[in-house]
């Protein structure tokens, strides 16, 4: 009996080591007056523009595509474009040129080992000789950005600059703590109660030298908070649908995760 209750404590300090030790992640869902989630795309549409959102990766990372409808070309002033994330606002464009410096070297040698110095010292000839040579190159490259770029009619740009945010959230009644491994929580909030909200601000034209700039104000916020564990989060080993090689043979060892949780208007953390 007492046997038992020794293994029987051991097992509840084991589960409860697993349980405080296994990665955790939480899953940030968002929300939009604006934007739409519609057949797996967040997209936004006037009679201008697709922009169609995907913020799927750690942090958050507010990528977006641009597609001019038109049959005339549009302009995107990125200087009058902003990310406004809790209030803060963060610029597209900055007046500065970026350069980028490489460099590249080699070496060579050849060193004299232990073992041919005491081959030399009885008459043996030596098989290596030390030499070495450092050669190296260096170059500068600086580009600036265009503050207003031009989009065709009928293509598409892509862009990726920001992240949503760094941070895990948590109170005092969503935390870690209680944590279940085969399930996973949430928490869900309101537009008022968000802990972040961040708006797209784009600023274009029809017109190279137009005044009348036309703006788009796409505004978000976190909806939702889920946590969840590693194996949850990974979700099932599944097999590719359609997968071939370049001969166009079908291939039934093809096979990928996907998260359950991947969404485009979701983002997530590490939280343990």
């Amino acid at each position: 009996m007492k046997d038992y209750a020794i293994k029987l404590c051991l097992a509840c300090k084991l589960a409860f080591t697993l349980n405080s030790c296994t990665s955790m992640y939480q899953v940030l869902e968002t929300k939009s007056p604006e934007v739409k989630l519609e057949n797996n795309a967040y997209i936004f549409e006037n009679p201008d523009l697709l922009i169609n959102y995907d913020f799927w990766a750690m942090g958050g990372q507010v990528s977006f595509s641009i597609t001019n409808k038109l049959d005339i070309p549009i302009y995107i002033d990125w200087d009058h474009s902003h990310l406004i994330n809790n209030g803060i606002s963060y610029e597209y464009w900055y007046d500065e040129e970026v350069s980028r410096t490489t460099y590249r070297s080699s070496t060579s040698s050849a060193g004299v080992s232990a073992l041919s110095v005491i081959a030399a010292a009885y008459g043996y000839p030596q098989s290596n000789y030390r030499y070495s040579a450092t050669s190296g190159s260096m170059a500068s490259q600086s580009k600036k950005t265009k503050q207003i770029i031009q989009l065709p009619p009928k293509s598409t740009i892509q862009v990726s600059k920001f992240a949503i945010s760094r941070s895990v959230y948590f109170d005092c009644d969503f935390n870690l703590s209680h944590k279940s491994l085969k399930q996973s929580d949430s928490k869900t909030f309101g537009l008022e109660v968000s802990p972040v909200t961040f708006r797209n601000f784009l600023s274009y034209s029809t017109s190279e030298k137009s005044e009348a700039d036309k703006l788009i104000d796409n505004k978000f916020y976190i909806s939702m908070a889920t946590f969840a564990s590693k194996i949850k989060f990974a979700g099932k080993m599944s097999a590719k649908a359609n997968a071939c090689n370049i001969s166009g043979r079908k291939s039934r060892y093809a096979f990928e995760k996907i998260s359950p949780y991947k969404k485009p208007n979701a983002f997530f953390l590490r939280a343990r």
